[in-house]
């Protein structure tokens, strides 16, 4: 399902796009190849055709690549997917290490550039690279390095567990593999590609690593520690070393959280179709009201972010199309953002993805109609940065009242 979903974003240069067919960002055609690519290795059917153009679009944008100083991050990544697949070229690799090894500016890519030689068979070459990618690493994770706004979608999480997935596939022993597990170990949420490369480490690691030691209701279990926990209880004990176990748990508030926020607040308000301040106190069945998120960042603003406002079960999304025809003038005195790069709306929420390359504050607006009388919860608003995930905002939540 995957695939068939992801190639109907390819474009017809191979290249591929977030929200539909687009070409401009090879790191992003680098990735899905390299999905596509682990996936055909494993006897899913990848349709041919998709992925020769897919390689095809990678050889073509390394043939162009300028000469850089730092950088190269799509580049590395290009080159070891294209060597897996025995299309990269050996003297390209070689003169990447030996000459711009130092240039590459994130551990991800000097650990890619170091796969793409141990695909080759040039260890030598492969093990110098990891080096530099483990003390990158080690440079990157003090206290005071700040996490900033990367084109390669990535954080220092990310880079720790990409070096380790790496290392291990390519059977380097230059890694302190042990290091970057403790360095995985965390409580927080994990982004899309911190929870992706995370599992491929652990994929990798998964026949090279035992629970010595580790017994689940006294039995010793044969392969990965993983259960999922009902009303029963069960009894994990560690006879062995020490070693680490992760908890994660799901559920429900039983009280609505305040509103808050650690890198953005977002709030909620309505509006009446001609521009005046509304409520949802007892509003009437098929009255349409605007509804408006402002969001504010609390420092610096680059940022991939999704804006989720969940709708009350008595609301639906009323003709979308009204918030670019003109229709409406009290629409164009909100002054509600324009560069957005992509907007659902869902039959529950309203979703909107944005590019920001600014602190400015924003401000989004869609209309509802309220369809059912009686009493509903209203979910808070969202804000999240999609590949920073502690730099969230939620709003208030709330009742709704619709009077027949």
């Amino acid at each position: 399902q995957a695939i068939a979903e992801i190639l109907t974003n390819q474009s017809s240069n191979g290249a591929f796009g977030l929200w539909g067919p687009s070409t401009g960002d090879m790191w992003l055609d680098a990735f899905v190849t390299d999905f596509l690519s682990r996936a055909k290795s494993r006897g899913f059917t990848v349709p041919d055709p998709a992925l020769r153009t897919a390689l095809d679009n990678l050889r073509n944008q390394v043939n162009y690549q300028p000469d850089f100083d730092v950088g190269g991050e799509a580049l590395a990544y290009a080159l070891m997917v294209l060597a897996r697949e025995g299309a990269a070229a050996i003297g390209d690799l070689r003169y990447f290490v030996d000459v711009k090894g130092d240039a590459f500016a994130t551990p991800t890519a000097m650990a890619q550039l170091g796969a793409a030689l141990a695909s080759y068979g040039d260890q030598p070459r492969a093990d110098a690279m990891f080096r530099r990618a483990a003390a990158a690493l080690a440079a990157q994770t003090g206290p005071d390095t700040e996490q900033i706004f990367r084109a390669d979608f990535g954080t220092h999480f990310r880079d720790a567990a990409a070096v380790l997935t790496l290392a291990v596939e390519s059977g380097t022993q230059t890694v302190d593999r042990e290091a970057l597990i403790n360095l995985l170990t965390t409580s927080r949420g994990l982004s899309t590609q911190e929870a992706a490369w995370t599992l491929l480490a652990a994929n990798a690691l998964i026949d090279q690593t035992a629970a010595d030691g580790i017994t689940l209701n006294g039995v010793a279990p044969t392969g990965p520690l993983v259960k999922v926990l009902g009303a029963e209880p069960i009894v994990v004990a560690n006879t062995g070393a020490d070693t680490t176990l992760t908890v994660t748990t799901y559920g429900v508030p039983s009280e609505p959280e305040p509103a808050g926020g650690a890198g953005y607040a977002i709030t909620r308000s309505y509006y009446t179709l001609d521009g005046q301040p509304a409520t949802l106190d007892g509003i009437k069945v098929g009255q349409r009201l605007i509804a408006v998120l402002d969001v504010t960042p609390f420092g610096r603003g680059e940022a991939r972010l999704m804006v989720s406002d969940p709708l009350p079960a008595g609301f639906e999304i009323d003709n979308p199309n009204l918030l670019s025809s003109g229709s409406l003038p009290a629409l164009e005195a909100l002054n509600f953002e324009t560069e957005v790069t992509h907007t659902e709306f869902r039959q529950d929420r309203f979703l909107a993805a944005l590019d920001r390359h600014s602190n400015a504050a924003f401000r989004l607006g869609y209309i509802v109609r309220a369809i059912s009388p009686g009493t509903f919860h209203q979910p808070a608003a969202s804000v999240e940065d999609m590949y920073r995930p502690d730099m969230t905002g939620r709003s208030e939540a709330g009742m709704v009242r619709i009077a027949e």
